[in-house]
């Protein structure tokens, strides 16, 4: 094998082995189901549990990744506490030490059949089987790539330039966890860097002079630190405690990295000893031992420092104002004390709820006029958010009702519970729009000229609407929601124009029906958010609010037997 073969085989390695941890980690949330995130946010209520779940949970997920990315879900959307989510932090940091040990059992040989029996699962079985299908063709993608870096690795590794670049690490702890942080950052995976040193220290054992436990253990230290850039980014355009979060996931893993390197040498000498014991002489096995004892012991050690973490965090990410919900909203022990105050901190949550809706729209008003994936994908997150606020609003106004309101506070309730419902079918209507533009754009169709025109009338008229509507019901004021009724008309009446138009354009041939085919769904879709926006207004005006139509049914709904 040429060396310019090798670099690609190390590459096209490499490609495998990440799509295949990256399906394997998708499949098995398939797997989970939906309701992954509730399960989270209901047993990490400590900091020990939220390791415990952090554990299992990056266990079954196959990605510290994706454990990082749903905490940081459940913050943004305030459902989890910034030291729930430490104790996750801490938790994923040892479940991810299960995939080097996969890497390093003597499996990789058996990578095509697992591939062929996961492809059989894959395309054969049924829903749940196909989820299972997808892990196995994952696992087995993992152990291909892992062979072809290994077959490339191993000219590379004998190569002059290679033996010095090592020597420098085994003598230089500094260049080496940096090169380790650098590397993972790039790949955006600890597993895979790990899974290359693996390889590289195995070498030894083929007879290939590579690198030392000396300088493996430093590359180490550094995967863990370059890992952290998975919660930097998914805090991004977050809120407070979410940035936070990744101040703490990496405030922990650079100290650990301080604390390692400080006993690296006494620290290199017990991995030795236990490798001589346990293992044989250059096991990849070896690397995930070191793993797994770095991140564990930091762990137990860290737990008692937790709060100091914490109080760091909140030194290097500041307050601002009115960006939090109180910590109290879900605090069971205020109902039973206050519950009327408790309806008070419920009434700033939906507040808050109405401001991820705010959000959510402008993320489908952008999308609806330039593809952009990156858009698509946080309007999942934002769709999570809010359905999840929705169910824990919800269980939470129910326990209000139940300790007992006057009759003032009792219509609050059935106002706040009607309006954390519009605000969750406005988000479902939302996710509609996406779902649209996602199929034109995959289709290829384009908006024509007035289209793209009616569209943004309606957006920008949905746009003052929305603000009008969070604050007639932050404020209780009634004067602004009469307002947002009147604009109500206002969509009905562009919805309505907006169809006439776009029926005038089939007819006279300017557009297709392909590429009108979800036109008028979409205009639906934007009516009915008004719908929704009027009906949280109109329990502004009046806390029983009943929509007219209802009161004075339409004639085609009139039960004629009566």
């Amino acid at each position: 094998m040429s060396l310019g073969e090798s670099v690609m085989s190390v590459f096209g390695g490499l490609a495998l082995f990440l799509f295949g941890i990256n399906m394997m980690s998708d499949s098995l949330k398939l797997a989970a189901g939906n309701k992954l995130k509730l399960i989270i946010e209901k047993t990490t209520n400590t900091p020990l549990k939220g390791i415990l779940v952090g554990v299992l949970l990056t266990i079954l997920i196959q990605s510290s990744s994706g454990t990082t990315a749903l905490m940081i879900g459940l913050l943004r959307a305030g459902l989890m506490t910034l030291p729930q989510s430490v104790g996750i932090i801490m938790g994923a940091n040892i479940g991810t030490t299960v995939t080097a040990f996969i890497i390093g059992l003597p499996i990789a040989d058996w990578g095509l059949y697992i591939v062929f029996l996961g492809f059989l699962l894959h395309f054969i079985g049924k829903r749940r089987m196909k989820h299972i299908g997808g892990v196995l063709l994952g696992l087995g993608l993992l152990f291909v790539g892992l062979n072809f870096m290994g077959d490339g690795l191993k000219p590379i590794a004998a190569t002059e330039m290679a033996t010095d670049m090592f020597k420098t690490f085994a003598n230089n702890w500094f260049l080496g966890t940096i090169f380790g942080s650098l590397f993972t950052a790039l790949v955006q995976s600890s597993s895979a860097a790990i899974g290359v040193l693996e390889k590289l220290y195995h070498l030894n054992a083929q007879g290939v002079s590579s690198i030392s436990l000396a300088g493996a253990i430093p590359l180490l230290l550094g995967a863990n630190i370059g890992t952290t850039i998975t919660a930097m980014l998914a805090s991004i355009g977050g809120n407070i405690e979410s940035k936070r979060a990744a101040v703490v996931h990496t405030t922990f893993n650079l100290i650990m990295a301080v604390v390692f390197l400080i006993i690296l040498v006494p620290y290199t000498n017990v991995v030795a000893s236990f490798e001589s014991r346990f293992l044989e002489q250059y096991s990849m096995l070896t690397i995930a031992f070191a793993h797994l004892f770095q991140n564990a012991s930091m762990t137990i050690l860290l737990y008692f420092f937790i709060n100091k973490m914490i109080w760091f965090s909140k030194k290097v990410i500041k307050d601002k104002v009115n960006t939090q919900i109180p910590e109290q909203m879900f605090d069971d022990k205020l109902i039973q004390e206050s519950p009327e105050l408790a309806l008070e901190f419920a009434k700033k949550a939906i507040s808050y709820m109405g401001n991820l809706v705010k959000d959510y729209f402008a993320i489908a008003k952008e999308y609806s006029f330039k593809d952009n994936p990156k858009l698509l994908e946080e309007s999942n997150q934002y769709e999570m958010m809010i359905d999840t606020y929705d169910i824990k609003l919800h269980d939470y106004l129910i326990k209000i009702s139940r300790a007992g309101l006057d009759l003032d506070g009792s219509k609050k309730l059935s106002r706040d519970l009607d309006t954390i419902k519009d605000f969750e079918r406005i988000g479902d209507h939302l996710m509609n729009i996406m779902e649209f533009f996602d199929m034109r754009y995959k289709e290829g169709l384009a908006l024509s000229e007035e289209g793209t025109q009616d569209l943004h009338e309606m957006f920008d008229a949905l746009t003052i609407m929305i603000d009008d509507t969070l604050n007639a019901f932050l404020n209780q004021d009634v004067e602004l929601a009469h307002k947002v009724v009147v604009e109500e008309d206002k969509i009905d009446e562009i919805e309505e124009k907006a169809r006439y138009k776009y029926i005038e354009r089939l007819k006279k041939g300017q557009i297709t029906f392909v590429m009108a085919a979800n036109y008028p769904d979409i205009l639906a879709n934007l009516e009915r958010i008004g719908d929704h926006l009027m009906n949280i207004a109109g329990s502004v005006i009046e806390p029983l609010y009943v929509p007219l139509s209802i009161i004075v049914p339409k004639p085609h709904e009139v039960d004629k037997d009566t």
